[in-house]
């Protein structure tokens, strides 16, 4: 899954064997990308997971829709994850940075049903809190969680020139002014594929509220192209399971 402290599933399985039995709960209070709990789901256990990043639940979300098929996210408990408008002001307003980033993540990866990338970058981002790429080049984000105005698309626009990218999405929490509409308008529209013609011009630079991100706006652009490993699909099974991302 390109996970750095990722261990091998084989491993996992012959642990999870040998100390418990179908049907028991087994716990990861560590989950990363999900190694424990796709084992447990593959050997008839329930489980739990644990993880502090939402780097890591979203790459477990997409471990498991790619192993056991899209239906068994209805059947996973996603909790301390917004749910709505007032729980993503809450995450975007913590004191503590390192959980003010988890707000960026999840505005991201959940936009861009996790094909996209975060910028971890220490320090100054210069602008890009997230990259995504497509048959047209690269698509950068930025989120922004106060107060937002026109100057935040021009900036935008400036990073878009600068890093030579094709595409730039503004995830907002509060709701963009007509102003910014406008001026992301004035940038005007994505190429179309080599070889192929769009039924609909995409616009180049994109504003989504949070809002509109929680009432199921997601990612507009031509042809995405995976960032994360795919895992080997397995035969879905129906097992309790249950998640938590803890962002107290």
């Amino acid at each position: 899954m390109g996970y750095a402290t990722q261990k091998p599933l084989a491993l996992l399985e012959r642990i999870i064997k040998a100390s418990s039995n179908a049907g028991d709960t087994v716990l990861d209070a560590f989950c990363g990308c999900g190694t424990t709990v796709d084992a447990a789901q593959s050997l008839g256990r329930k489980w739990i997971g644990v993880d502090i990043t939402y780097n890591s639940i979203s790459l477990i979300q997409k471990r498991l829709a790619e192993r056991y098929g899209e239906k068994i996210l209805g059947d996973v408990i996603f909790s301390g994850i917004p749910q709505d408008l007032a729980a993503a002001r809450a995450l975007a307003q913590k004191q503590d940075d390192r959980l003010r980033k988890e707000f960026e993540k999840w505005a991201i990866l959940t936009y861009a049903n996790n094909q996209a990338k975060i910028n971890d970058k220490k320090g100054a981002d210069g602008g890009i809190d997230g990259v995504a790429y497509t048959a047209v080049g690269t698509a950068l984000f930025s989120v922004k969680s106060g107060a937002v105005s026109v100057k935040d698309v021009r900036d935008l626009r400036g990073v878009l020139d600068r890093e030579n990218a094709a595409a730039g999405i503004l995830i907002t929490l509060n709701a963009p002014t007509k102003n910014m509409s406008q001026e992301a308008s004035a940038a005007g529209f994505l190429p179309d594929p080599p070889t192929m013609r769009l039924p609909q011009k995409t616009p180049k630079i994109q504003i989504v509220s949070i809002q509109q991100m929680l009432d199921g706006a997601r990612l507009n652009l031509p042809l995405p192209v995976p960032v994360l490993k795919a895992a080997a699909r397995a035969k879905p099974k129906n097992h309790q399971a249950e998640i938590d991302f803890d962002a107290s």
